[in-house]
């Protein structure tokens, strides 16, 4: 995907807003005598999509004599006046109709728009703490600073499914080494572009850019949206304790302190959870550690075999960008094994660092959302088992037809518990003379047979993730 396409595609479109705003703005003109611009901006401040287009507008009719960027909503009422505000939104559209055709598009747009939401009230209440005196231009940084994401589930909806199916399925994963696998850029390459297209305010592209982490109120914006993003998997998420120790940094308190702030914080952003229809952060409070929120934007597997789908997926994992982190291509090369050849328990068993007697699963991905048992399989080396055995070198099995019972006779009695009775495909991966895993792929508990012609895709994919990896590294 071209970046400088999409930034040309999105540059020209008309932004939606939420149906919420909609409404709202509708109400404001019918009162609009009685409305202030401090109300008008409490609207705008709920929905980013609406808070982008009060800033285009802004800069679209900027006045000769006007030297100063505007950089709050309620300074853009104020220059232009409330009717005509209200007047040029007389029109807007609505997202829910935008994505009414795609619900996994519209789902996964809300979800960002919801954590938009948590990371503006964030923002809030850490500048509330530094006595930031203009923290709007910090909240509109946070609401804006996942844009692009937001953007992409309108233009490249599939690409965005991809990206967020891998994240949630491959716990782990880094996001911007996936999206730059999935787009061919990340999501802040075209955060900067896009706002350098749309003119937004040099101040408030420093605030959106993480780069520029050396200012206290850019990492107030930072934090708020790491925070957003990694509550959006539960109160237990391994991250969150780093976010706090980051946040009592920046206000020089203590992490009590802290975690108040960010559950207050969260009883208020959850005030907004019917502009968008997710549950919030706050309704999550009394989980039980493992316990995990249902994820948004979540993709249905295909009825069956994605030919096509694969090839492109192929191709994708052949030309992708050479990187260190191999993780996005192990993670792609297993989507590709569910979405185009119709597996739906696929695993990656890696080497632990230290210790050369035993593989240890990495990656789990189940279509089926049952517990990942193959998240625990054990796969010890140097014995005469099935997996032992094909970890010795680079080299694959089809266990299907006459081979199955032949091959589960080899697998260690907990391996043939957590498989199960179906067919299955595993091959070692190496990279020059270095074991670099296992992957093992079937249909499911109670699945379909894996005919043989599946493994000579499967052994092409292999090979193809093996060859990400540098031989003498």
């Amino acid at each position: 995907m071209d970046m400088n396409a999409v930034v040309q595609a999105l540059g020209g479109r008309d932004v939606p807003v939420l149906g919420s705003t909609v409404e709202a703005l509708r109400n404001m003109r019918r009162e609009e005598d009685r409305v202030t611009a401090r109300e008008i901006s409490r609207v705008v401040l709920r929905d980013p999509l609406m808070t982008l287009k009060a800033l285009r507008f802004a800069e679209a009719n900027r006045g000769n004599r006007q030297s100063a960027d505007i950089t709050t909503v309620e300074h853009v009422v104020m220059m232009h006046g409330i009717h005509n505000f209200l007047r040029a939104f007389m029109n807007v559209v609505p997202l829910e109709d935008v994505l009414a055709h795609d619900p996994v598009a519209l789902e996964g747009a809300r979800a960002v728009v919801s954590r938009a939401q948590h990371s503006a009230a964030f923002a809030r209440s850490i500048a509330f703490q530094r006595h930031d005196s203009e923290s709007d231009e910090v909240v509109i940084g946070a609401l804006l600073h996942d844009l692009a994401e937001l953007m992409l589930w309108l233009h490249a909806p599939r690409e965005e499914s991809e990206i967020r199916h891998l994240l949630e399925q491959a716990r782990g994963l880094r996001s911007a080494p996936t999206q730059q696998l999935v787009l061919g850029f990340t999501h802040m390459e075209l955060q900067l572009a896009l706002a350098k297209a749309w003119r937004l305010p040099d101040l408030l592209q420093r605030l959106m850019d993480d780069d520029h982490a050396d200012h206290p109120r850019v990492v107030n914006v930072a934090l708020a949206s790491r925070l957003a993003r990694h509550l959006a998997h539960g109160w237990f998420d391994p991250a969150l304790p780093d976010d706090y120790t980051d946040i009592q940094k920046l206000l020089n308190s203590t992490v009590d302190s802290v975690r108040r702030l960010v559950r207050s914080a969260s009883l208020k952003a959850a005030k907004l959870w019917e502009d968008t229809g997710v549950r919030p952060v706050a309704a999550w409070i009394p989980m039980l550690e493992g316990e995990m929120p249902r994820e948004a934007g979540r993709l249905k597997p295909p009825p069956s075999i994605d030919v096509p789908f694969f090839k492109a997926a192929m191709i994708k994992l052949s030309t992708a960008r050479m990187t260190p982190d191999t993780d996005p291509s192990i993670a792609w090369a297993m989507y590709a094994l569910q979405f185009g050849m119709g597996m739906r328990r696929v695993a990656f068993a890696k080497p632990v660092a230290g210790d050369p007697t035993r593989l240890q699963v990495q990656f789990a991905m189940d279509l089926d959302a049952t517990p990942a048992a193959w998240q625990h399989l054990a796969i010890p080396l140097g014995g005469d088992d099935l997996f032992a055995r094909l970890a010795q070198r680079m080299q694959g099995v089809w266990a299907g037809g006459a081979n199955r019972a032949k091959l589960a006779g080899h697998l260690l009695p907990d391996q043939a518990d957590r498989i199960g009775a179906g067919d299955f495909l595993a091959m070692s991966i190496y990279g020059g003379e270095t074991l670099r895993g296992l992957m093992i792929a079937d249909r499911g508990v109670g699945g379909d047979a894996v005919p043989d012609s599946l493994y000579a895709p499967f052994k092409a994919l292999c090979l193809a993730i093996s060859r990400r990896f540098p031989p003498d590294a």
